[in-house]
């Protein structure tokens, strides 16, 4: 097998693993949402209002749950 061929195989790996582990799953869900408007540009302005009531952060808030 040449390199050509090792690399190109390589390639198809890696973009049918990323079609099966990461497109069309919960984890794409994560960045198809609505996106904040911020101003300072470091996220700083942005909060998060839970059930509570309590304002968060928007630096300080999990991401992931």
């Amino acid at each position: 097998m040449t390199s050509n061929e090792e690399k190109r195989i390589a390639a198809n790996l890696a973009k049918t693993m990323a079609l099966l582990c990461v497109r069309n799953h919960k984890l794409e869900n994560i960045h198809a949402d609505k996106v904040p408007a911020i101003k300072t540009g470091d996220w700083s302005d942005v909060t998060v209002v839970d059930a509570n009531g309590d304002r968060i952060p928007w630096t300080e808030v999990s991401h992931i749950v």
